[in-house]
């Protein structure tokens, strides 16, 4: 064997070698891509989730109201119609397959930390609250949980979830999600709004 086959093995098992570690390259590199999407749609579905909540809170204090103290028929009325809103909400925003996907996403690309166990609770509460609003089902006691936060106090709870699926991604953000908007004045000032 000569120099020019020497020089083409070596280039040959170069090139193998490259094409190894670029293919292990390639695939960390797929999943990492393929588990913050995944973090993403959680993200998508908690806030679909927090943005609707107030309406399945609403239902839920009204039907306390209407079922505790009964006085008006058209006090049942209007909660009869109230409900048909929230069922016509609930459809829309696809509860059931939302909650479900969650649960899903959730234990398959979340660590066991306290991250995926807050999320386990925000699935719990939110069926838990639909089943009471909606479903009514025959015992409430069978539901893991039977009273809720308030609107306010659950858009916070969503918040620090959606913070740490943030930070979860790596991407270098912190804090990233918050209720206050630093350039709301500014465009209300801009354009002369109230």
């Amino acid at each position: 064997m000569g120099l020019n086959d020497y020089l083409t093995y070596t280039i040959s098992i170069i090139a193998i070698v490259i094409s190894i570690i670029a293919y292990f390259q390639n695939r960390k590199i797929s999943k990492r891509q393929l588990r913050i999407g995944r973090i993403e749609e959680i993200l998508e579905i908690t806030h679909i989730l927090s943005v609707n909540y107030h309406y399945f809170y609403d239902t839920y204090s009204f039907q306390k109201f209407v079922l505790s103290d009964l006085k008006d028929e058209n006090d049942h009325k209007k909660y009869l119609r109230q409900l048909k809103a929230l069922t016509e909400i609930s459809n829309k925003i696809d509860l059931q397959n939302k909650l479900s996907r969650l649960y899903i996403l959730n234990n398959s690309y979340l660590p066991k930390e306290e991250l995926k166990d807050k999320i386990g609770v925000f699935i719990a509460a939110y069926t838990s609250l639909a089943g009471i609003t909606i479903s009514q089902p025959i015992r409430k006691t069978d539901l893991p949980f039977t009273d809720f936060p308030k609107p306010w106090n659950f858009l916070e709870f969503t918040q620090e979830i959606q913070n740490k699926l943030i930070e979860e991604m790596k991407l270098g953000y912190k804090d990233n999600i918050s209720k206050i908007n630093n350039y709301e004045k500014k465009f209300k000032k801009r354009y002369n709004l109230k």
